[in-house]
C-alpha cells in the first residue's frame, strides 16, 4: 500500500532513529521502505543491513556504488517503489507517531482526489536543542495554487499518491534542481487536491550540515528561484499555478533587496522557552520482525 522513500548517506548517528520511526507503524497494510545509501563511507550501510536482516518484508534495502548525489538518489529511489502511496523520510528525520501512515492513508482511501496529504513536525534544532512547531505562523497551503505561491510542506510529512507523482516517468530536469522536495510537491498537486492534517507527527532535524543550513541567504534565494523557473515551464499549461509561481519569484527578488528581519531574535527566543517545556518526542517502538508492517 505505501512505500516510504529513504535517501542516506553518512547517516550513522540517526539512520536507526528514522528507520524505529517507518518499522513501528501500526497499520493494517504493507509498507516498503526503500533506503538508498548513496556510497557512504562511515557505518551506515552495516546499520541499515542489520536492520533489514531483521525486516526483511519491510525494508528494501540498496547501496550505491558509486555516489548519485541526492538528487540522483531520490529519482532512483522513487524508481523502486511499489505502493499506491508514496511518504517521504531522510535518514536523519524521523516520524514519532505510530498512526501517521494509517491516518493518511485513511484520508486518501476516501477521498481519491486528493493528490497530497501533509502534517505539522516539530523542528528540532539539533546544535542548540531547541524546537518548535512548523506552520506555527498559520502560513498552510489548502489548495494547488496555495502551495504555488510558498512552500509550507515539511517532506517527511507528506505522502504521495503514486499515480499522481508519476515515480518512473519524473521530468529530467529534476537531476538539475536541488529542492527536489517542492518540485515533487507541485507536480502532485498539479494532478490533484492538497489536505493538511493538524497533528504533528514526525521530527524535522535541522543539522549544520544540511544543504538548506549550509546554504548562505542568497544562495538558498537562488535555489528556491531555480525550482520554480523549470516548475513554470512544466506546468505551462497551467495558469492558475505558473502565476502564483511568479509572484513568489518577484517577491524573492525584492526580498534580498529589502533590509534583514529583526524577528529573528525573538523567534529564537521563543524555541529556547517551548524546548525547555516539552521534551523531544521519541520514534514508537518498532513492531515485531514477525508482524505485518
Amino acid at each position: 500500500m505505501v512505500s516510504v522513500v529513504m535517501v542516506a548517506y553518512n547517516s550513522a548517528p540517526y539512520i536507526e532513529e528514522a528507520i524505529r520511526g517507518i518499522v513501528g507503524q501500526r497499520c493494517s497494510f504493507g509498507v516498503q521502505l526503500v533506503i538508498c545509501d548513496d556510497a557512504s563511507s562511515d557505518a551506515t550501510p552495516e546499520i541499515v543491513a542489520r536492520w533489514a536482516e531483521k525486516y526483511p518484508h519491510i525494508i528494501d534495502f540498496h547501496r550505491n556504488q558509486a555516489n548519485l548525489g541526492v538528487q540522483g538518489n531520490y529519482i532512483k529511489a522513487l524508481s523502486l517503489c511499489r505502493g499506491k502511496y508514496i511518504a517521504m523520510c531522510d535518514a536523519d528525520d524521523y516520524w514519532c507517531s505510530s498512526s501517521k501512515l494509517r491516518h493518511q492513508v485513511e484520508y486518501m482511501e476516501a477521498n481519491p482526489g486528493v493528490a497530497i496529504t501533509y502534517h505539522p513536525v516539530i523542528n528540532y534544532f539539533e546544535a542548540s536543542g531547541e524546537m518548535s512547531i512548523s506552520n506555527g505562523s498559520g502560513l498552510i497551503a489548502r489548495t494547488p495554487q496555495q502551495l504555488a505561491a510558498s512552500n509550507t510542506i515539511t517532506n517527511l510529512s507528506v505522502l504521495y499518491r503514486a499515480s499522481a507523482l508519476n515515480p518512473t516517468n519524473l521530468p529530467a530536469w529534476l537531476s538539475e534542481v536541488r529542492l527536489i522536495d517542492y518540485a515533487l510537491h507541485m507536480i502532485a498537486v498539479s494532478r490533484g487536491e492538497l489536505h493538511f492534517m493538524r497533528r504533528p507527527m514526525g521530527v524535522y532535524r535541522h543539522l549544520p550540515s544540511a544543504i538548506w543550513s549550509q546554504a548562505a541567504e542568497e544562495k538558498r534565494r537562488e535555489m528556491a528561484i531555480a525550482v520554480r523557473r523549470h516548475l513554470i515551464s512544466q506546468l505551462a499549461d497551467r495558469p492558475d499555478l505558473t502565476g502564483p509561481l511568479r509572484q513568489a519569484i518577484i517577491r524573492m527578488e525584492q526580498r534580498a533587496i529589502a533590509p534583514p528581519s529583526s524577528h529573528r531574535p525573538l523567534l529564537s527566543r521563543l524555541r529556547a522557552l517551548l524546548s525547555r517545556l516539552i521534551p523531544r518526542p521519541l520514534p514508537p517502538s518498532p513492531a515485531s520482525p514477525s508482524a505485518k508492517a
